[in-house]
């Protein structure tokens, strides 16, 4: 009997034990995106029963009892310990990453093998700088040998060159115009900026022609994995993403991004304008609050050993006022000024490598940009207008032949075609050589007509290591231009760079290169400009030394020398051909020096200082000038890092900025015009006064708020915490009548610049 009963015990505590086994799967993902955590380590119990998660995040643990605690180990993740309070059921947790993860430690920055006078900002940099309002590209203002056009704008003079001798590409293409309003924001959605890198001067052939530097922005793999979807607010503009696999996850995939500005939902022109009154009639009015929008879209179809992407960038902007202030002085600016520009950029890039040798990158778009400007009045009452819509094709192809171990060859082909039909009545452009320009003297052309241009440009590139410590570099580019009309030009421009690594951490760059670039388009018009123009050229001269202090700290060092010449001048005949000639010349030269931390553990920072001299001279009247962007003097300030203690998930960065005064041309006095009943201003030597010294500082302070599949982040971008008044020019009077005490216009004394982003 009692061993009967001995076996019926046994049975039931086996089939008890029996009972409480399971198989259970647990999935680790990451808080805040809810990405699956591969190699997480899974522990049951403190015991010795562990597994690591695979490629979806799970770890499958097969006939045990069901768990009290999970612990969860993963490199760069806060360790979890989870009561399980559930039984017998499939788990999901959730790992928090730290707070000082090592985010941009891996910078993609080097994307580029050419160092000489390229400057680098990753994703963690540009995302944290402040002063930027949320928008990565404005960033580059903060960067050496760099000066913009005006405060608050993105667009900028590189080392003594005006912003449209610069070279923008955006995922390996030009993209139409690269900011709202002339450098308010960039068309380009933040959220899709990978790193931008900077060539200061001295830029290799594949990006074409230009007098000044390139700004290049590089745009980030769609995510695969799942599904995203980030919606963002701030003080100007609200925008959505939307990106994610295109079939099965980990292979296509695609995103989807647009933006609109509210100030003209919000506020009516009646708003505005009596938000900026002075009580004075004759004030400008706002007539159409000023308005922007972008899109972007991109599909990525992965290949073996490549991908092709398809894309479409677009923008829009638009704008309309009542000018009344310059009635006395300039009349025929009187009246409506309208403004609406947009482009659509359309296109395929294709990357692909062949084999352990060759590789290549070919890049196809179509490019449709419209712009519609209207400009005051004449004598009859007939408004000044000019309507531009230019269609291009743009082909880019480069085959890259790794010989040997320590000889690449770069064959490479440019190619446009474009078709811009022109019509208007205006004068000339104001142009940056003529401070008197005055609007109402100027002779008006009348103008229609369709325009056709088509460029090839075939380069070729030999880069070569010497060695352990030698590296040389020769490209040659030859660009060829014809356009309706007579003009006709084609120029070799060489360019050699040479780096030599002085030591396992200091290396020496010398660049010298010829660089060209085609007059303004209505510089070269038939019966506007002057066909007969030649190119203007420039040429690099550039000597530098890097030295890397660590791990973290980088020093970087350069002098340059940039003498121009066959600069366009706009001469006083306003007779077409004779209107414009290549007489001018110019000079730039310098120092920049950039020390950079090496952005991990979510720390930044950056110090900038650039001394540098550009002028200008006619060549007619032998009269040298300060350039416009000559600023001799500019220090810059960054750094970045996560509060403390509880306030672990809060960051914050400062920027400090303080440069020379800008050169500006002063009005000495004015004389009655009795033929046409107004004051006319007599001006002092051209750019031969300057503002007082600017200085500003900027503070960010940032929060990230992580719930299990989502994460919130909001921002405040304080600008000018200091309210430095900042002197940025002089109003002498609707008719110069304040030139004994001009006054004093300042720029931005304070602003709270807000965003808030959820992403899940």
């Amino acid at each position: 009997m009692k061993k009967i009963l001995f076996v019926i015990v046994v049975v039931v505590l086996s089939g008890m034990s029996s009972a409480n086994a399971a198989d259970i799967t647990i999935t680790v993902k990451e808080k805040g995106s809810g990405t699956p955590i591969e190699g997480a380590t899974v522990v049951i119990d403190n015991s010795d029963i562990y597994a690591e998660t695979d490629y979806a995040g799970e770890a499958r643990f097969f006939g045990i009892a069901s768990p009290s605690r999970v612990k969860v180990l993963a490199a760069g993740f806060e360790t979890l310990i989870k009561p399980v309070t559930k039984k017998g059921t499939d788990i999901t947790l959730y790992l928090t990453p730290f707070v000082i993860e090592s985010e941009g430690l891996e910078v993609t920055a080097e994307r580029l093998v050419e160092k000489t006078s390229k400057l680098t900002l990753s994703t963690a940099e540009l995302a944290k700088a402040p002063g930027t309002g949320g928008d990565p590209l404005k960033a580059i203002t903060a960067l050496p040998g760099i000066v913009a056009t005006s405060e608050g704008s993105a667009e900028v003079y590189m080392r003594g060159s005006n912003g449209n001798e610069n070279i923008t590409w955006v995922n390996n293409a030009p993209v139409g115009y690269l900011y709202h309003f002339g450098g308010f924001q960039s068309t380009i959605n933040p959220a899709l900026i990978e790193d931008i890198n900077i060539f200061l001067g001295g830029f290799p052939v594949q990006y074409g022609d230009a007098l000044g530097g390139v700004v290049d922005a590089k745009l980030r793999t769609p995510k695969s994995d799942r599904m995203h979807y980030r919606f963002d607010i701030s003080t100007i503009a609200s925008s959505f993403l939307l990106e994610g696999p295109a079939g099965e996850s980990g292979g296509d995939s695609f995103f989807m991004a647009g933006r609109r500005s509210y100030f003209d939902l919000v506020f009516s022109p009646s708003d505005v304008n009596n938000m900026f009154a002075d009580g004075d009639e004759e004030s400008d009015r706002v007539v159409l609050v000023p308005r922007f929008y972008d899109f972007q879209a991109l599909y990525r179809h992965q290949l073996k050993d490549g991908y092709l992407d398809g894309y479409l960038f677009t923008a829009g902007d638009e704008m309309e006022m009542e000018l009344r202030s310059m009635a006395k002085s300039d009349p025929q600016l009187t009246g409506e000024a309208r403004q609406k520009i947009e482009y659509q950029t359309a296109g395929l890039t294709w990357q692909q490598r062949w084999n352990s040798q060759w590789d290549s990158i070919a890049t196809l778009a179509y490019i449709h940009e419209k712009s519609s400007e209207r400009l005051g009045r004449d004598e009859q009452g007939s408004p000044f207008y000019a309507h531009v819509e230019e269609k291009m094709l743009y082909l880019q192809e480069e085959l890259r032949w790794q010989a040997q171990a320590d000889t690449q060859f770069s064959f490479g082909l440019e190619s446009t075609y474009s078709n811009t039909p022109v019509s208007l009545y205006a004068p000339r452009s104001y142009s940056e050589d003529d401070p008197g320009f005055d609007f109402t003297s100027q002779k008006k052309y009348r103008f229609k007509k369709e325009i056709r241009a088509s460029s090839i440009a075939p380069f070729i590139k030999y880069r070569q290591q010497w060695g352990d410590r030698l590296t040389t570099q020769l490209g040659l580019r030859h660009t060829n231009i014809e356009v309706t009309g007579g003009f006709h030009t084609h120029q070799f421009s060489p360019r050699a760079r040479l780096e030599y690594k002085l030591a396992p951490s200091t290396l020496l760059t010398a660049v010298w290169g010829q660089y060209i670039q085609m007059p303004d388009g209505e510089e070269i018009i038939e019966s506007f400009g002057n066909p007969g123009l030649l190119m203007t050229e420039a040429e690099h001269r550039i000597l530098g030394v890097e030295h890397q202090f660590n791990p973290l700290y980088s020093i970087k060092a350069e002098i340059y020398h940039k003498p121009m010449k066959n600069l366009v001048i706009a001469l006083d005949e306003n007779n077409p051909p004779d209107n414009y000639a290549n007489r001018g010349s110019g000079e730039a030269y310098g120092f920049d020096l950039f020390i950079k931390r090496k952005p991990s553990q979510g720390k930044i920072g950056w110090l900038s200082l650039s001394w540098a001299r550009s002028r200008r001279t006619n060549e007619i009247t032998g009269i040298t000038r300060n350039f416009s962007g000559d600023q001799p003097l500019t220090v810059t300030a960054v750094w970045g890092q996560p509060f403390g203690g509880s306030w672990q998930h809060w960051d914050w960065s400062i920027k400090a900025q303080a440069h020379t005064g800008k050169p500006y041309t002063a009005v000495t006095g004015r004389h009655w015009d009795a033929a046409n009943s107004r004051w006319v201003a007599e001006y002092g030597k051209h750019n031969a006064e300057r503002l007082p010294t600017y200085y500003k500082v900027d503070l960010r302070i940032g929060r990230k708020v992580l719930f299990n599949e989502s994460k919130l982040k909001f921002y405040l971008d304080l600008q000018n915490v200091t309210f430095a008044r900042n002197i940025v020019e002089y109003d002498y009077g609707n008719e110069y009548e304040k030139i004994d005490k001009p006054a004093e216009i300042t720029g931005m004394l304070f602003f709270p610049f807000f965003g808030v982003e959820m992403e899940f």
